[in-house]
């Protein structure tokens, strides 16, 4: 079991690198192309082409700045990896909730936002054969502040937004057993702890990919998570 996990979390590691390098390979490209493009005009007097040399670097002017932003929310599902002790006794699992952003040109390149997550895990058939056990559920509640670095500002890209995010989450965990009796002595049905995540993933329009690794006591664990941006109010 540990080793099929361990394999699972090697290749989602490796698709979301394959198309991070993808990604800024193909943008790359692109810009180069770009900056190789000349510009001709014709001259109808002579009749031949001239190499248009003027660049926008060139152009002088004044540029007003405009401070723009908004609130947006970013629901998100995912899939939940258990390391540490709960790795002993429970199965990977699922993770849903929501992230309330403020985006703002004064902020970038930071996003901050405040998180609501669900966690649910199963008890393993390892677990809960040996305890006589026919429900072991594990449930985390997440709740706490987040903050994005948005990475365009140091990694040129077209088409893909690269990010990092870190937070720090209060956690509620509650667990429902039954047979409660056969519940091994010290493991908990109740606890509450703070924890805190950090994760790597890239933006393609309003869609996020990302990774993330939470550490929390015996709950830490790997997520790999889609979310997708929502405008609530726009200033």
């Amino acid at each position: 079991m540990q080793t099929r996990r361990i394999n699972m979390v090697c290749l989602l590691v490796a698709l979301i690198s394959f198309v991070l390098i993808a990604g800024s390979l193909q943008s790359q490209t692109i810009f180069e192309q770009k900056k190789n493009v000349k510009t001709f005009s014709y001259n109808f007097k002579t009749g031949k082409l001239k190499r248009d040399t003027t660049s926008p670097s060139n152009v002088t002017g004044k540029v007003q700045k405009i401070n723009i932003g908004g609130l947006f929310i970013a629901p998100n599902i995912g899939v939940s990896f258990p390391f540490g002790k709960s790795a002993d006794y429970s199965n990977t699992g699922f993770t849903y909730g929501a992230k309330f952003e403020l985006a703002y040109s004064r902020l970038y390149p930071f996003v901050f936002g405040f998180v609501y997550e669900n966690q649910s895990n199963k008890g393993n058939a390892e677990f809960t054969t040996v305890n006589f056990l026919t429900q072991f559920d594990t449930k985390i509640n997440y709740y706490g502040g987040s903050v994005d670095l948005i990475l365009n500002k140091f990694v040129k890209s077209d088409f893909t937004i690269p990010l990092l995010s870190a937070e720090i989450k209060f956690a509620k965990v509650s667990r429902e057993v039954n047979p409660i009796s056969q519940l091994p002595e010290g493991v908990p049905t109740e606890e509450s702890l703070l924890t805190y995540s950090a994760g790597l993933g890239f933006t393609i329009y309003v869609l996020d990919l990302s990774g993330k690794y939470t550490f929390a006591k015996d709950y830490s664990n790997l997520t790999f998570q889609m979310r997708i941006h929502l405008p609530i109010v726009k200033f």
